[in-house]
């Protein structure tokens, strides 16, 4: 790669995906030509049947080339090779909106995150089971943010959760019930119309929970908490306010 923008997050099927649509094009359509002349037949009349992996001329399905009778017949000119290259016109804004819904024991300062709505647009769908399976691992990495993880050292600078056994992680036991609202608003910025979603179950979810802790203990004079939200933080701020 000669030049690019570095590594960044949530662009893979923008800029990859996009290279490989436009480079699939414009392999169907040297495939077309060399079908067409197989079949003698105008090129604007032979027709891709991706069922079958073959070209016919339309209308008669019956004859047909397939992909390797056609890769053969280009065997002493180059082959079916053809290479794209994608240049992005600007960046995509996936955008959102999440919903938490908390529990505050008022007695421990202990805090359950019991519901988690998530709306979030990542512009058009190619695997909405990975789509799902993204946004859920966010919200539950910003869950824990918001509630359990946190680096902590000693007076003398020394790491007191260096490992799993000390440091506070999430698991299916704490992860909330989440309910994705589905939205789909093509970019018009690659031609597969698709947006990020790496980051979008993060982003959205630990300051909807953060928020959610503090809006529970709003009643009592709370206004903020420093996260994460850990019950002896939760409870000092309850009885600060007295």
């Amino acid at each position: 790669i000669p030049d690019g923008l570095g590594t960044y997050g949530s662009r893979s099927l923008q800029l990859g995906g996009a290279a490989v649509h436009q480079t699939a094009e414009k392999l169907v359509e040297l495939a077309r030509s060399v079908a067409a002349s197989a079949l003698e037949a105008a090129e604007a009349d032979v027709v891709l049947d991706k069922d079958r992996g073959a070209f016919h001329v339309a209308g008669t399905p019956a004859r047909a080339v397939s992909w390797g009778e056609l890769a053969t017949r280009r065997k002493t000119d180059g082959g079916l090779a053809v290479a794209e290259r994608f240049t992005s016109g600007g960046a995509t804004f996936p955008f959102g909106a999440h919903i938490a819904v908390v529990e505050v024991d008022t007695d421990t300062g202990k805090v359950t995150h019991l519901r988690h709505f998530a709306c979030d647009d990542a512009g058009t769908v190619l695997n909405p089971l990975l789509l799902e399976g993204q946004i859920h691992g966010g919200i539950a990495q910003g869950s824990a943010q918001a509630l359990l993880e946190e680096f902590v050292y000693d007076d003398d600078g020394n790491p007191k959760t260096g490992n799993l056994a000390e440091y506070a992680f999430i698991s299916a036991v704490e992860a909330p019930r989440i309910e994705l609202v589905p939205m789909a608003t093509p970019t018009p910025r690659n031609p597969l119309g698709a947006k990020g979603v790496g980051e979008s179950g993060t982003i959205g979810s630990t300051p909807a929970v953060q928020s959610a802790v503090v809006d529970a203990l709003a009643h009592l004079g709370v206004r903020h908490i420093d996260m994460p939200t850990t019950p002896e933080r939760v409870w000092r701020a309850m009885h600060r306010q007295d």
